[in-house]
């Protein structure tokens, strides 16, 4: 018994300190590739395992059973560093596990050899609920500081900076960082003293105004910045950021001509400060299909010394899957290891995959010729072979690579849905992703659809334990595309008799809904849309979900053009009223709900005059009804380009923003010579 406490006695506090360190630096790496990637389950799953044996080993230090401060020491109470604490805080702040935050805070208060709380723990706190995007908690945080005399540091106020920028609210984070730049009162007017700001708060600052798109205030802060000698690569970076984007491309590519760090500056290694920068203006050109600029941009990089990472091949090499040139990026795939050496990762594959295999929604059940079947199938046949490959070089799948095989495997023809599951069941066996892994069920959901294999949908879909909105709804366009509606609205039934009896159920959402009532309008009878507009009132009544731009084209596309075989019946009427009022709530394109309503009140009024009567007044802006703006035969025609000049060239400029829902389905050219909304081509 003596032998056995002696050997629980023997834990010393260093031996603490090096497995703190080691959890840390597994969660920090963790962090840092969920840059260039989606975090998956089972990373997610890692870290806070990581976290908790963290916090066991904090435990055990506060307590100080069974430990010594150095070996032979036994009896003499620990040593505690702040630097624990923060380091096991840092750890649960990072995945969002802020009531395990909380517990690390309370222990630390509670302890009593344990060090007060310092700006340090209330900046990780702020900076955790921050990335959550819980504003009013990161409020609470730092009004709790002053409330316990913590004088808030420099620190602490770029996390409270930060934390606003990412809750949304640059507005406050900019109030934030005027108040430490430019308004500071004088000391006999502070409560706590204010610090003075560094780069870092500038840098924070010019962060927001990337994402809040605002290149104006980012070029006045930028040339502040300048002028007061405060300019590092993150702020080229940042800039860059702002420019891109805006789509401002040239003005990025002279803030990098301008300010890329030379090479004499670089302190060692391969890594250039500036490639974030140089990354983000190639995914920016290729996002806005400028390929071409995008490839003399990656070839530019070393001219300037900036040699590119994983990241940079990934967004250039899924670029070229995107457009098609398949043979060119699997060429840059084989350059990016064999001459850079720099091995490419999952995230890069799960790029060339995505963009190789992408196709159009619109495609995916009825819209490709035999000749793009036969495209598509070779694609996908190529991006299996390159799957084989990438397992025999010990790069190994996750959910988001299977997924997208799955799915793509589903979209051929002849249908290859039994190679599909068996590319899953594959993985499962070898341990890689998990048959019931949420994702990969989906997608098996999502190809079962394709490949008519409704069975296949029910039977993928109870494989997973806790379904969530996105798996419900696959399933629910599986039974549509099936024509099987009742059973389709049996499931939502379910759903909602779940909810009622307080059983776990599935929060619908506007998407939900959209599958359901235009698959029911679709179908071109008077009952369907009776039904459609029951579900329409269910949406909105019993969930409070309102509907959207895509539900309300869907709801107006197959009333305009009267599919019903009976022609237009008066629930098509009452529901289309409905659904106006709904419209006028959203924010619209200028002049894109003037143009629907003036085209469903021209066709409905003819069939339904004393239903219609007073629709008018509603569904009309009250300048355009007074202007007679709204009416067909009137001289000044808003909506449609006539040549005439508008009173106001610059508005009417505007106005004249082409829709892409009707240039698709060719809706502005139609028999009756009225250009329903806008203008067609010529003739």
């Amino acid at each position: 018994m003596t032998d056995h406490l002696s050997n629980f006695t023997s834990l010393t506090r260093s031996i603490c300190i090096k497995a703190l360190n080691a959890l840390n630096g597994l969660m920090r790496n963790r962090n840092k590739k969920s840059n260039i990637a989606l975090e998956i389950n089972g990373s997610v799953l890692e870290s806070r395992q990581q976290a908790n044996a963290a916090f066991r080993i904090l435990q055990r230090m506060c307590s100080g059973i069974g430990m010594q401060e150095r070996k032979g020491d036994a009896g003499v109470q620990i040593a505690l560093d702040e630097r624990d604490f923060a380091m096991v805080l840092n750890g649960f702040a990072n995945i969002g596990e802020m009531n395990m935050a909380h517990r690390v805070v309370a222990l630390q208060q509670r302890t009593r050899h344990a060090p007060p709380l310092s700006p340090v723990i209330y900046s990780i706190m702020i900076k955790g609920y921050g990335r959550l995007g819980d504003v009013d908690s990161v409020e609470k945080v730092f009004e709790q500081a002053k409330r316990n005399h913590v004088n808030a540091d420099i620190v602490m106020w770029n996390s409270l900076i930060d934390a606003y920028i990412n809750c949304d609210h640059v507005p406050k984070a900019f109030d934030a960082f005027e108040m430490i730049t430019k308004t500071r009162p004088s000391l006999e007017e502070q409560d706590f003293p204010l610090p003075m700001a560094n780069l870092r708060t500038y840098n924070t600052m010019l962060k927001g105004f990337v994402k809040s798109e605002n290149m104006e205030r980012a070029l006045t802060l930028s040339k502040e910045m300048n002028q007061s000698g405060m300019w590092d690569a993150v702020t080229t970076n940042t800039l860059v950021g702002v420019a891109v984007a805006t789509k401002k491309f040239e003005m990025a590519e002279s803030i990098l001509e301008r300010y890329t760090v030379s090479k004499q500056h670089i302190n060692g290694g391969s890594w250039h400060p500036n490639v974030e920068a140089y990354t983000e203006l190639i995914r920016g050109y290729a996002k806005d299909g400028q390929l071409n600029k995008a490839m003399e941009i990656f070839k530019g990089m070393k001219e300037h010394g900036v040699h590119p990472n994983e990241y940079t091949y990934t967004c250039i090499i899924g670029a070229m899957a995107k457009a098609k040139k398949i043979k060119q990026a699997t060429k840059l795939l084989l350059y990016m290891s064999e001459v850079d050496g720099i091995k490419p990762g999952i995230v890069t594959y799960n790029a060339l995959f995505t963009g190789m295999l992408e196709c159009e929604n619109e495609q995916k059940k009825v819209g490709m010729s035999s000749d793009q079947y036969l495209a598509y199938n070779e694609a996908v046949s190529e991006a299996m072979k390159m799957y084989q490959e990438m397992l025999h070089l010990g790069i190994y799948p996750n959910e988001i690579t299977i997924s997208t095989l799955v799915e793509a495997l589903g979209l051929c023809q002849p249908s290859r849905i039994e190679q599909a599951k068996d590319l899953i069941e594959n993985a499962h066996s070898n341990g890689i992703v998990s048959k019931n892994n949420a994702r990969v069920a989906t997608s098996l959901i999502c190809a079962c659809a394709n490949s008519s294999d409704l069975e296949g949908a029910l039977v993928a879909y109870r494989a997973i334990q806790h379904p969530d909105v996105v798996a419900f709804n696959a399933l629910l366009k599986a039974c549509c595309w099936e024509k099987k509606f009742k059973m389709a609205i049996e499931i939502l039934n379910d759903n909602l008799k779940s909810r009622q009896d307080g059983a776990r159920f599935i929060s619908p959402d506007v998407a939900t809904y959209t599958i359901l009532i235009s698959s029911l309008l679709a179908v071109s009878t008077v009952d369907a849309s009776k039904a459609a507009y029951k579900l329409y009132k269910e949406m909105k009544s019993v969930w409070g979900i309102y509907p959207d731009i895509g539900l309300i084209d869907a709801i107006l596309t197959p009333m305009v053009r009267g599919r019903n075989a009976l022609g237009l019946h008066e629930i098509d009427a009452y529901f289309v009223r409905k659904v106006l009022q709904d419209a006028r709530k959203l924010r619209w394109p200028i002049g894109y709900l003037e143009r629907r309503e003036k085209t469903v009140n021209s066709i409905f009024k003819k069939q339904f005059s004393e239903l219609w009567q007073g629709t008018e007044d509603m569904m009309e802006d009250p300048l355009f009804k007074r202007k007679n703006w709204n009416k067909i035969d009137s001289g000044f025609r808003l909506w449609l380009n006539t040549g005439a000049t508008a009173p106001n060239e610059k508005v009417e400029q505007r106005r004249q923003v082409e829709d892409p829902l009707f240039k698709k389905k060719n809706w502005n050219k139609i028999e009756s010579g009225f250009r329903l909304w806008g203008s067609g081509p010529s003739e």
